[in-house]
């Protein structure tokens, strides 16, 4: 379901992990991450933003800027611990590949509870960006055709594979950078690597459902190898139209 598209970009996207055990690096970026929300909930300002990198960045998925730097991000927080008197946010699950986290959160502001998911960037001074995706309501089940696709790639039926993709589908590579586009690129592309590959294979480890958008984290097995990464799906229409990747 998720990594169909991994495979195809593992050489350009060489930060995939290869091994399904926390490496060092991995946990210390869970660590840095972990780091911030102690001191959230406690309304510890200071803590918080040492958490931080000085030039952190701050965004909305996928790639709307909201500031930049520790200054700015410690005055935005300090308004909202003023104008909120309660605020907690619990970690619900936790995904981790190289320097990114990502995490699906419950938070409680006042009495009201939203569920989120936020993707973290790290880096040596700490928390180098934030990523918020907010939940939407949706009427469809994205789930159902983001595992027919899995189904698909699986079974290596090109077919099937590319008809659950919309006309105008587009990869990207997190946060923006488009890497492939429309139908008939991702048919000439996998149907080559559905040919030559036969003991592929895509199982998933890990996955988030937020509204209209599936994350998850995939193990795939390709010519002997075994890698994993982790993919956003966004579905419309029963269709899915965007796929971003997290190296």
């Amino acid at each position: 379901m998720k990594l169909n598209l991994f495979i195809l970009f593992i050489l350009s996207l060489s930060g995939y992990s290869q091994t399904h055990t926390k490496s060092l690096s991995e946990k210390l970026s869970e660590n840095m991450v972990q780091k911030h929300i102690e001191p959230f909930n406690n309304r510890d300002l200071d803590e918080f933003g040492n958490a931080f990198d000085n030039g952190v960045l701050v965004s909305r998925f996928p790639n709307d800027t909201m500031y930049f730097g520790r200054d700015k991000l410690k005055e935005n927080y300090a308004h909202f611990f003023q104008k909120n008197k309660k605020s907690n946010v619990k970690v619900l699950n936790r995904m981790v590949l190289n320097n990114i986290v990502i995490d699906e959160e419950l938070s409680t502001v006042n009495h009201a509870t939203n569920r989120h998911v936020t993707i973290y960037k790290t880096g040596k001074e700490g928390i180098k960006s934030m990523t918020f995706i907010n939940n939407a309501k949706t009427t469809s089940n994205p789930e159902a055709i983001v595992n027919k696709q899995l189904e698909a790639y699986n079974k290596r039926d090109i077919d099937a594979f590319v008809n659950t993709y919309s006309t105008d589908i587009k990869l990207y590579k997190f946060p923006n950078q488009l890497i492939s586009e429309g139908q008939d690129a991702i048919k000439k592309q996998y149907g080559s690597m559905f040919a030559k590959t036969s003991d592929l294979n895509a199982e998933i480890v890990n996955r988030m459902v937020l509204g209209n958008k599936i994350i998850d984290k995939e193990k795939v097995t390709a010519n002997g190898n075994i890698f994993y990464a982790i993919a956003i799906y966004e579905v419309k229409n029963e269709k899915i139209y965007r796929v971003t990747f997290i190296q």
